[in-house]
């Protein structure tokens, strides 16, 4: 297999970017409180405001806003209502009467929600957190219940020296305990015990993969030491390097603490032992001659004259292979003995990545992404599923990618740059790029498509939608997944694209249907139909698609596919699909989506419609633009006493004009009045004034209708004798009489002939 083919199947097989650089709001489940987790780097300061309804959380130099489509995944409302976020903050409801506490653990950012505690007078109460360490990877928290003596007197700090120590004593001394001790001790263990299975339970807690040697038993001879360090000579170094987190590893609500400065400069964050550069140095593995005949070489060597596989040359013959880009045959080679797989676990990782583009799921290279080596570029390569982290040596990473022959770096830096941008670092994944652009004259398409990603991650969509129109009109490998990205690009974009896009996306979905990115272009088919006004299409192709087995969960399409049809279909087109919509269950339109529909129903007037989506998604979080949402379909819906609750402790402008909508439909016409005053609407503010009992201090003197009518109702008619007599006051009278008249003719052509007043 030539390299260019190879080439061809890494970028075939690799899955798509994501391009989202919105911080992830995660969630967890407690007896006494609900924690919230946002990935938040140390050097980036936040603030909180906290008010009685909830709680503000703001990232300063944020942007991006936050990702909280899973933040009910795992809690209910118990404590908190809704979490909602903007640009740069994030808004924290409370379902109780709630408090809020914040704090930093490593790279996270935890917010813990629980109910107030009301504390007996001249009393106080201090959350006391033990030194007692566990095999987890926090320390022992004991509940506000508890006094600090208690905490004390329950669980007695040790070190694991002085434990053993504790042990023998207790063996040659036997003590008993006071009842009260051991009550304390039972309580202590009974809540230990209790808090692990919950959290092991939830998925908070999971077992780690690393092996762990106890340091109460000999260790086993045969456990494989390479996990750690390949290069270590004795069991006793393993030991002394091993583990700081032991054989848990907390995946949520705080995540493993960074242990770099307790074990040194070549240990990893979760305290692994960084493995031996030279297991990684392709740069090197250079052969003195060409590549047929260094094969050709090795090969006639591979196995003695008892036919017993050379294990030596096997090694220098999957590097050779390895470095001018054969992955498979590599990992054949290292496939003929089981000795050489388990030996050898970073050189496997290293085949999978020339082939696949990553290694597989749980690989070794995977643990060491920090390590400052040579180790990190390949450990990040070979991430299957990189989350935003700062736990990732990219410095270390660009150094070694530079040092690569060309034709290595030509394939891997477009590689590297998809990865560290996963990883959340796009100053590094273009980085990774420059030294390409600097050696080459014209960059290859996979490092074009990269920039594209780059620039879709920044923002800069206008320029990454003329970069992929470039990829898709050459023809090229990556044609099919720069179409993807187009397609994707343009889902929020106010413009239609272009059916030949959608013509070409059935393309390569058809060519490709048998192919891994097949199943993202028959996604990518559906949206280019929907994008270029072809809905009827469109939802008939996605029926198709429901109906094959080796499509999955086909239903967040569905739901992208009504937000497009509300956004931008016809008033015909849209009616004869919402309706099905309105029909199906609950869980196939996520939250933007059902409103999106809703407001369309609602703003041609099938209330009621509209009213059926909202009502059967309760149990989703109201977030700011649904209860606004919601408080205008019930003003729509005659109860404007329910949108007067729904817009309880919201501001701004398009809920106070709902506000006073709502109080000139229940007749208070003052608190209307002030505020469609605020509002600045002239003819409301009249109405409402004119229909106050009040009206008359309520109306604008200077009114050429309502003015004149209030001047008359306050005037009085002077009835004392005058040198005018009789006749002068019947003419006094009729004088008043007649500018009453105009005062009225003027004050009722303000009415419409239906008798409402004008808007």
């Amino acid at each position: 297999m030539t390299f260019f083919l190879k080439l061809f199947a890494f970028f075939t097989l690799a899955a798509g970017a994501t391009y989202a650089s919105q911080i992830p709001v995660r969630s967890g489940a407690h007896t006494d409180f609900s924690r919230l987790v946002l990935d938040v780097p140390r050097s980036q300061a936040w603030s909180i405001e906290q008010r009685d309804w909830g709680a503000t959380i703001t990232i300063e130099g944020h942007v991006d806003g936050f990702d909280t489509s899973r933040v009910f995944n795992r809690i209910g409302q118990t404590h908190v209502r809704a979490v909602e976020g903007d640009a740069s903050s994030l808004e924290v409801t409370y379902a109780c009467e709630c408090a809020v506490e914040v704090f930093r653990s490593g790279t996270m950012l935890v917010v813990d929600v629980s109910e107030r505690t009301k504390e007996p007078s001249g009393t106080t109460r201090q959350i006391v957190s033990s030194t007692l360490r566990f095999v987890g990877s926090q320390q022992l928290r004991f509940t506000p219940d508890q006094t600090q003596d208690e905490a004390s007197d329950q669980v007695q700090p040790s070190s694991l020296e002085a434990s053993v120590a504790a042990e023998k004593s207790t063996l040659s001394v036997k003590e008993p305990l006071a009842k009260a001790e051991v009550s304390r001790l039972q309580q202590a263990q009974e809540q230990l015990a209790s808090r692990i299975g919950f959290a092991a339970s939830t998925g908070i807690l999971q077992p780690s993969n690393l092996s762990v040697v106890s340091p109460l038993r000999t260790p086993h001879p045969h456990i494989d030491t390479s996990i750690f360090d390949s290069s270590m000579s004795s069991l006793g170094k393993e030991e002394e390097n091993k583990p700081r987190n032991g054989n848990l590893r907390v995946t949520s609500s705080g995540d493993v603490p960074n242990s770099r400065n307790e074990v040194g400069d070549t240990s990893t964050t979760l305290g692994v032992q960084c493995i031996d550069p030279s297991e990684v140095r392709v740069q090197d593995w250079r052969p003195a001659s060409s590549f047929s005949d260094a094969i050709s070489s090795l090969r006639r060597t591979l196995f003695s004259e008892f036919d017993v596989i050379d294990n030596s040359v096997s090694v220098e013959l999957a590097r050779t292979y390895i470095y001018f880009g054969f992955g498979a045959e590599a990992k054949q080679v290292l496939s003929m003995s089981r000795d050489l797989l388990s030996q050898n676990r970073a050189l496997v990782d290293i085949a999978g990545i020339m082939e696949f583009g990553s290694a597989p799921l749980g690989n070794h290279l995977e643990n060491f992404l920090d390590c400052d080596s040579d180790v990190a570029l390949w450990a990040i390569l070979s991430a299957h599923d990189p989350k935003p982290s700062s736990s990732v040596n990219t410095q270390a990473a660009l150094l070694t990618l530079s040092s690569l022959p060309m034709h290595l770096r030509d394939f891997l830096a477009p590689a590297l740059s998809k990865k560290l941008l996963m990883f959340g670092d796009d100053t590094a994944a273009a980085a990774a790029l420059r030294g390409l652009e600097r050696a080459l004259e014209e960059l290859p398409n996979a490092a074009e498509l990269a920039k594209a990603d780059i620039e879709i991650t920044q923002g800069d969509i206008s320029t990454a939608q003329s970069r992929l129109e470039d990829i898709i009109t050459s023809n090229d490998q990556q044609s099919a997944e720069a179409l993807i990205r187009y397609v994707n690009t343009q889902l929020d974009a106010e413009v239609q694209i272009s059916q030949d896009i959608a013509t070409l996306v059935e393309a390569y979905a058809m060519e490709m249907r048998s192919d891994p990115l097949g199943r993202e272009l028959q996604r990518a088919h559906v949206l280019a139909l929907a994008k270029s006004g072809q809905f009827d299409t469109a939802f008939n192709a996605l029926e198709s698609l429901e109906h094959e087995d080796e499509v999955s969960d086909p239903e967040p399409l569905y739901s992208t596919l009504v937000l497009l049809l509300s956004k931008n279909a016809s008033n015909t087109t849209f009616l004869k699909h919402a309706f099905i919509a309105v029909s199906e269950p609950a869980h196939k339109l996520q939250g933007k989506t059902a409103d999106a529909l809703a407001r369309r129903l609602m703003n041609l007037g099938f209330y009621s419609e509209a009213n059926a989506i909202l009502s059967t998604r309760s149990g989703t979080p109201i977030t700011k633009q649904r209860r606004l949402l919601l408080a205008e379909l019930s003003l729509n819906l005659s109860r404007p006493r329910a949108t007067l609750a729904y817009l309880s402790g919201m501001s701004g402008d398009q809920a106070n004009r709902l506000r006073a909508q709502a109080n000139l439909s229940i007749g208070d016409y003052d608190t209307a009045y002030e505020l469609f005053f605020g509002l600045g609407d002239q003819d409301l503010r009249k109405r409402s004034a004119w229909l106050s009992e009040n009206w008359d201090a309520l109306v604008d003197p200077d009114d050429p209708a309502h003015g004149s009518v209030s001047e008359i109702v306050s005037s009085t008619v002077d009835f004392s004798d005058t040198s005018d007599g009789v006749l002068g006051r019947v003419e006094d009278a009729l004088m008043e009489s007649a500018t009453a008249r105009e005062a009225i003719e003027q004050l009722l052509s303000g009415y419409s002939d239906d008798g409402d007043y004008p808007n």
